[in-house]
């Protein structure tokens, strides 16, 4: 990095910081879905689990290749006492992020209300409207039926 280019350190921990988030939203969406299924509940919602981990994934490795482009790539990351520390190259230097965990956890959450919050503002496809709320089209005719 050089002293005339002070926001492209910025930019790099920023993109680096959300790679990380993103990775960790689809591992750990992954594994509580996992434990999901092992309680018994009366509806299945295992799709949630599926999807957000589904949009984290595309989101971490479309972050992993915006990284590559600026020269930036990781190479370690792991948990120690309570943090979580990364460490990646960046124009051949060796460098190092340390993020704590509970604040990561917290980012993790504000992701996943966010995807929510998309999933909510956009029109999903194969959907009908029903007052206000979007139901998949084979939910919608059950409902249908029920009213009758």
């Amino acid at each position: 990095m050089t002293a005339g280019h002070p926001h492209d350190c910025e930019g790099e921990q920023e993109l680096l910081r959300l790679y990380v988030l993103f990775g960790l939203l689809f591992r750990v969406a992954m594994v509580d879905g996992g434990r999901v299924q092992t309680v018994p509940l009366k509806l299945s919602y295992q799709w949630f689990f599926e999807e957000i981990s589904c949009w984290a994934e595309r989101e971490h490795h479309r972050l992993r290749r915006k990284l590559q482009e600026q020269g930036c790539r990781c190479l370690t990351a792991t948990r120690q006492d309570g943090f979580y520390v990364v460490q990646y190259r960046h124009r051949g230097y060796v460098k190092e992020a340390v993020y704590s965990i509970e604040v990561l956890r917290a980012q993790c959450q504000e992701l996943a209300r966010s995807w929510m919050a998309m999933q909510d503002a956009a029109p999903q496809r194969g959907a009908q409207k029903t007052g206000d709320k979007v139901l998949p089209e084979d939910t919608s005719s059950c409902l249908l039926q029920t009213h009758q």
